[in-house]
Parts: C-alpha cells; sequence; structure tokens
C-alpha cells in the first residue's frame, strides 16, 4: 500500500504539472519544489520496493509476526541506507570521490560529495525539469477522449520483428501479455482495491477462462511478471546475477519493477499479491522499454531479443543522427550524415562524422551524435563519464581525434562545403538524446556547453 500510494502521488504531480506552473511564482520555485517532492517519493518508493523484494523470499504466509507501522518505519529506514550506503560506495569503487570516510557516535558518517553536488545534482535537476515541464506539455491530452471503438492489435502497433522476438524470449504474445494485464486489472476492480490477494489457482483459471490463454500462454505469462519466493532474497536463483537484486541498481531482472506479480509459491493454493499501480508500470516498462531498446542485451536471454535490440539500438541511432540533421537545415544550414573521414583524405580508421553542417558564411559544425541511455544511479553515471573521458580509445576520443585532424588539414572539407574552410570557424559539439552526466564535467577535452540535447543547439 505504501509503494501504491507513491505511485499515485507522482501521478497526481504529473497530471496537474501545468496547473501548478500556471498558478504559483516564480517558476523557479515551483521546479525545487516539485522536485524535493519527488526525491521524498524516490525515498520511499525504492525502499518499499526492496522490502518487497525481500519479503517474497524471507518472509512466511503463515506464522512470524505481524507487521506494525512503526516496524515497518524502521524498515523503510533501513533500507534506505542500505541504498544510499551501496551508493557511496560505487561512488568510491569508481574513483569518483575520495574513499575517506568520518565515522561519528550516533552511527552516522560523512563522506566526499564533491561530485554529487558538482555533476548527479545538477544533471538530475535538469532531467527533473525536462520531465514536469514535459508533463506540463501534455495536460491538454488529458482531456481528449481517445478511446478507440475496438481494441489494436499488437501487429498495429508493434514490428513484426519485435513481435517475434518478444514471443521467443518470452513464450507468450504481445496481444496475450496484454490480455493478462486486463484480467488482472478487471481483478482489483472486482475487488475495489489497488492491493489483490489472491492465489495461484484462481489467477490461472481467470486468464484461461475469461482471456482464453493456454495453458503455456498463461505459466509464460506468470512467469514473465512474477517473483517467485526463494529459500533466500540475497542468493539469486539459477540463471540470474547479482545485479539482478541489489536494489541500488536499475534495469533488473527480477526487481519489483519489471516483475509486479509478487507469487508465495508455485501451487495453486500458494498466495499471490499485485498491487494495480505497479503492474500497469511494469507491464509498460518492459514493453515499452524492450521495443524502443531501452534494455540492455544482457537483460534478456534468446538471441532473437538481443538481435532486436542490437538492431533496433544502431537503426535509432542512426535515426537520431538524421534528426539532428533535419533540425539543423530548419535553421538554415547545409547539412550531410555520415561523411567518411576518407573522403575528406583523412585514414579510414578515423570512421564518419555523424552529422557534418556548415553555412555559406563560413560557419561549420563537426557533429558526434549519442543516443544514450538515461544513467539513474551513481554506478550509471560512471559508467557514462569511464566511456566518456577523452582518453585513449574510448568513445570521446574517437569524436576529438576527427576533430583534431579536420582542424588540423581543413581543406579537405573544401570539397564538400565549396570553399577553403578557416580553422578558426569549425566548431565541433557532442549531442545527446537526453541529459548526459558529461554536461557538467570540467575536465574533458571539449567544454561542457558543446555537450547536450537537441535543444542546445547554436542557430546562428
Amino acid at each position: 500500500r505504501v509503494h501504491e500510494a507513491v505511485i499515485q502521488n507522482r501521478g497526481h504531480w504529473r497530471r496537474t504539472a501545468q496547473a501548478v506552473l500556471a498558478l504559483y511564482a516564480p517558476t523557479e520555485d515551483v521546479y525545487a519544489v516539485a522536485q524535493e517532492r519527488e526525491s521524498d517519493r524516490n525515498n520511499v518508493s525504492l525502499p518499499a520496493r526492496t522490502i518487497l523484494e525481500m519479503a517474497i523470499c524471507e518472509c512466511p504466509t503463515a506464522g512470524g509476526h505481524q507487521l506494525s507501522r512503526w516496524k515497518l518505519g524502521e524498515l523503510l529506514a533501513k533500507a534506505a541506507l542500505l541504498v544510499e550506503v551501496a551508493m557511496d560506495s560505487d561512488a568510491v569503487n569508481s574513483d569518483l570521490i575520495e574513499p575517506r570516510i568520518g565515522l561519528h557516535l550516533n552511527g552516522e558518517y560523512d563522506i566526499d560529495r564533491g561530485f554529487h553536488n558538482t555533476v548527479i545534482k545538477p544533471f538530475l535537476t535538469a532531467y527533473f525539469r525536462e520531465g514536469f515541464e514535459g508533463a506540463a506539455g501534455r495536460y491538454t491530452k488529458l482531456y481528449r477522449d481517445e478511446h478507440p471503438a475496438e481494441r489494436t492489435r499488437a501487429d498495429e502497433v508493434f514490428s513484426a520483428d519485435f513481435i517475434r522476438a518478444f514471443q521467443v524470449e518470452f513464450g507468450l504474445t504481445p496481444d496475450e501479455a496484454v490480455d493478462g494485464l486486463a484480467e488482472l486489472m478487471d481483478l482489483a476492480v472486482e475487488f475495489q482495491n489497488v492491493v489483490v490477494e489472491t492465489t495461484l489457482g484462481d489467477l490461472k483459471t481467470r486468464l484461461s477462462k475469461t482471456r482464453g490463454l493456454s495453458s503455456e500462454a498463461c505459466e509464460a505469462f506468470i512467469r514473465t511478471f512474477g517473483i517467485f519466493h526463494r529459500p533466500a532474497w540475497d542468493k539469486p536463483p539459477p540463471g540470474f546475477r547479482m545485479k539482478d537484486i541489489i536494489p541500488w541498481r536499475f534495469r533488473r531482472r527480477l526487481s519489483s519493477t519489471a516483475k509486479p506479480i509478487l507469487l508465495f509459491g508455485e501451487h495453486d493454493d500458494d498466495k499471490v499479491f499485485f498491487g494495480a499501480g505497479a503492474l500497469r508500470l511494469g507491464f509498460g516498462y518492459l514493453l515499452e522499454r524492450s521495443e524502443r531498446g531501452h534494455l540492455p542485451q544482457e537483460f534478456f536471454i534468446s538471441a532473437e531479443m538481443k538481435q532486436y535490440i542490437g538492431a533496433v539500438n544502431s537503426e535509432r541511432g542512426l535515426e537520431f543522427a538524421r534528426t539532428v540533421a533535419d533540425q539543423l537545415r530548419q535553421i538554415g544550414w547545409e547539412v550531410r550524415n555520415e561523411v567518411q573521414m576518407t573522403e575528406l583524405g583523412a585514414p579510414a580508421e578515423l570512421g564518419d562524422v555523424d552529422v557534418l553542417a556548415w553555412k555559406p558564411t563560413g560557419e561549420i559544425q563537426i557533429i558526434e551524435c549519442k543516443r544514450l541511455q538515461l544513467a539513474r544511479t551513481v554506478a550509471e553515471v560512471a559508467e557514462i563519464c569511464r566511456r566518456f573521458r577523452g582518453e585513449a580509445k574510448d568513445e570521446l576520443d574517437k569524436h576529438i581525434q576527427r576533430i583534431n585532424w579536420i582542424k588540423g588539414s581543413p581543406l579537405g572539407l573544401q570539397r564538400v562545403v565549396g570553399y577553403s574552410p578557416d580553422p578558426d570557424r569549425i566548431d565541433d559539439r557532442l549531442v545527446t538524446n537526453t541529459h548526459v552526466p558529461m554536461m557538467y564535467l570540467s575536465s574533458l577535452p571539449i567544454r561542457p556547453d558543446k555537450i547536450g540535447p537537441l535543444r542546445d543547439l547554436p542557430e546562428e
């Protein structure tokens, strides 16, 4: 119920974002208050999910002690502390902060927060603001009657490649997954409760009789969206790794986000629990992120889904570069995509320029496009920063090498832009699809203001 309350409260703030911005001023104070509330929600929701994942393994269905509100508060606090300490540990092990800890007699500790204050905090602030503005921009959609007269089939929405990969990976079709979700939501409506308690046997019966799912599809649906009891929470089952269960990681295969149905066993009379809000979010998380390639290949088992993820990310990376090119054209630039460095006279190992843009007045832009996943944890921030340090053979170094070669041999551009370029008027950028932590680093061989999403492109 705690977790469902957080989901409901977050949804309320998103639905009323436009109204809040319109009613209160100054705007900066609105963003600050809204972000503080979101931080409070995160400080409850992640510990709540952690306790849910632990409880399905460690708590008995009979006997034991009844959980009191006081004990629940203590568990939430301890889970929050567990996550905080683990993230500090990640920061130390990633060489983001000095490994010095000051311990106090009351059990609290001090640690270097420099990286958090200069990189992580402004990065998350910018990301939150973008999301809040996006929610405000979708305000009018809340009042449109867009419900179709007939249900849309999966093959009208998803590609045949995705449907095939999804079925091989999970053992059921996207349509069968939607049917399963709809039946569980109907069950919550019948119970008139956002938290549903039933049995595995009743769940299978409803899926097969009401929705017509085969016994194989029923089993696949439950396996895909369910976390089963196991003897110990801190020991992953066969086929999984520790990174799939530790709560300070994201994109985990055994998280209650990806698997929102909690099952105390595999027999028909074993208890099953789920929250309607968590179920809706978890279903969207798995289906949408799989289709868009937002989950890593190691999240999946089948070769078909891994191949699909690789292909869709490759294609959407190219599509992103084309989108950057189109935006530049709209503001008056001449543009070419994927200009091979060999065409400019450079060695083949330097690859290509994602977007080359120029104006007859002499300005030239050399743009590297990166479609990246949002970094949500210290470990993910550290991993992105590691990939883009500008050191030998990393992803930023390749861009820097191309820039240095072009500025050192500017006449190579003449055959493309049609005039002899001035090296002082050749600029470069790393354009990303989302806010990235490198935007707040001062130690890179490229200025932070040259790193960022599409809207930060120069218009002059």
